[in-house]
């Protein structure tokens, strides 16, 4: 099973958060889970996106991790 999750790092790389969805989403494979993962990273950029273009975030990275069996 596997999860996404995100790093976003407001304004250094030094001071990130992990982020996972509420409620948690998880996925029979890897490929399934990425899939997904480019959807939600599309959407989160659009809305931190500010009106000239710009990210208003240092860094945003989704991704899928292995979770155990729930």
């Amino acid at each position: 099973m596997f999860k996404m999750f995100a790093v976003i790092c407001a304004v250094t790389v030094l001071e990130c958060n992990t982020m996972h969805e509420d409620p948690p989403r998880t996925f029979a494979t890897k490929e399934e889970c990425i899939e997904a993962a480019i959807i939600k990273e599309k959407w989160t950029r659009d809305m931190l996106t500010d009106e000239d273009g710009y990210l208003s975030v240092e860094h945003l990275e989704v991704g899928c991790e292995r979770v155990e069996n729930i």
